[in-house]
Order: structure tokens, then C-alpha cells, then sequence
């Protein structure tokens, strides 16, 4: 009798032992699983994406350039310039030195809208960025917010000032949730046929969620192996 009861003892706290560690991994895989807390990302052409002081016209800034950082944005249209002196609520209303902006009469790669794209991964539920106008005159400006092809925000500004007022800025934003994601951000004029154009946007802020992680295999086969070790000690426990 000492004999069976020492060695049914002997498989309870083999048991408990197993149980504990079958806890511990689960534990560890349910946080791998659990997505993380919401992230702020700025887009403000100096520290992301990582630029020196730009040339300050369009004839030396070039070609359209696009920016992109892997799984969080992507941005084109335009091209980057710095220290812009002819926009008057620059100093105040933007991140110094450069901004990203397209103009009708600069090369002929840039565009009437500047693009901004997250994935869907990304989980991006809230975007804002100042909008210049660098128009010497007043113009309106649209900006519209998409998950997918599905319309989220759309935000009309009509007679922003022109670019030697100290108010030539506007200020879009959207929020959404993670069943709808913003993925597409479009601004643009719809004067561009009539006016050409000439626009920046500068301080871009997202607000993103990380994936939720896919557990890694060794993880699966640790719990796995935990399992089978507790249906062994059962059966033995069973048979004794």
C-alpha cells in the first residue's frame, strides 16, 4: 500500500509539475497573441522620414518623390522642400525645415493629389496633418478619408487664404475604428483645372495599432507537448 501511494504521489506531482508548465506557455502565447496598445507616428519629413534640409523651390527639388516605411505609410504626389519662405503660416504651423508639396508648374511628374496610404494591417484608426496653401491667391481644398474603397471622413475647406496670409493652412483630420482602418488619405483642389495647383502638407500624425502577433511553432508544440504528457499521467493514474 506505501509502495502505490508513493508512486501515485510521485504522478501528482509529476502532474502538477507538468500542469504548471502547460500555464506558463499558454500564458506566453496568449501574449504573443494579444495586440499591443496604440502607437502615435509622425510623419514630419525630417526625423520620419529621416531628411536634411531640403532645397527651398521645386526647380532644384526635382522629380516626384515617394516615402515609404514598411508596414506604416507610404506618401506621393509631391516632392520634399525646405525652409519654404513664401508660406507665411509655415513658422508657426509647421515642423521646420521641410514639408512635402506638388505644384502644377514644377516638373512634370508631380501630381494634382498627394496619396497617402497605410496597409490594413496597420490598424490605423486616426490620421491629422496641416494643409498649406501655397497658391498666391485663396483656394479650396478637399481631403478625403477611405478604408479600402469605403468613404470615412471627407472634409471640404473652402477659401483657405493664400500663402502670404498668416492663416494659408488648414487642419484635416479623421478618426475611425480597427473595423474600419484608414488605409487612403487623397487631398487635392478641385480648382486644379481652373487655378493649376500649388499645396503642402507637413506634421502628419497616425494613430496605429500593431498586428496581433502569430504565435510563433515553438510555442505550439510546447503546449502541445504539455498536453500530451497530462493525457499520459492520466492514463497511467487510470490504470493504477
Amino acid at each position: 500500500m506505501r509502495f502505490v501511494m508513493g508512486k501515485s504521489a510521485g504522478i501528482a506531482r509529476a502532474f502538477r509539475s507538468v500542469m504548471a508548465a502547460v500555464v506558463v506557455a499558454a500564458t506566453v502565447l496568449l501574449a504573443g497573441l494579444a495586440p499591443a496598445g496604440a502607437v502615435t507616428i509622425t510623419v514630419d519629413f525630417e526625423n520620419l522620414p529621416s531628411l536634411p534640409a531640403q532645397p527651398n523651390n521645386f526647380a532644384a527639388a526635382g522629380a516626384m518623390e515617394t516615402f515609404t516605411m514598411a508596414g506604416v505609410f507610404s506618401i506621393t504626389g509631391g516632392v520634399v522642400l525646405g525652409n519654404p519662405t513664401f508660406l507665411a503660416s509655415f513658422p508657426a504651423h509647421g515642423s521646420a525645415p521641410n514639408l512635402y508639396g506638388t505644384a502644377d508648374f514644377a516638373d512634370p511628374s508631380l501630381l494634382s493629389t498627394i496619396e497617402l496610404d497605410m496597409p490594413a494591417a496597420a490598424e490605423t484608426t486616426s490620421v491629422s496633418l496641416v494643409l498649406f496653401n501655397g497658391q498666391p491667391i485663396a483656394e479650396t481644398y478637399e481631403v478625403d478619408f477611405f478604408s479600402g474603397a469605403t468613404p470615412i471622413c471627407a472634409a471640404t475647406f473652402a477659401s483657405v487664404p493664400a500663402s502670404t496670409s498668416s492663416s494659408s493652412f488648414a487642419t484635416p483630420s479623421c478618426s475611425s475604428t480597427l473595423v474600419l482602418p484608414i488605409t487612403k488619405v487623397l487631398i487635392t483642389t478641385p480648382d486644379a483645372a481652373l487655378n493649376g495647383w500649388d499645396f503642402f502638407v507637413d506634421t502628419i500624425v497616425l494613430t496605429q495599432n500593431p498586428v496581433t502577433a502569430v504565435p510563433e511553432p515553438a510555442s505550439l508544440v510546447l503546449v502541445a507537448s504539455g498536453a500530451v504528457v497530462l493525457g499520459y499521467l492520466d492514463w497511467r493514474r487510470r490504470k493504477r
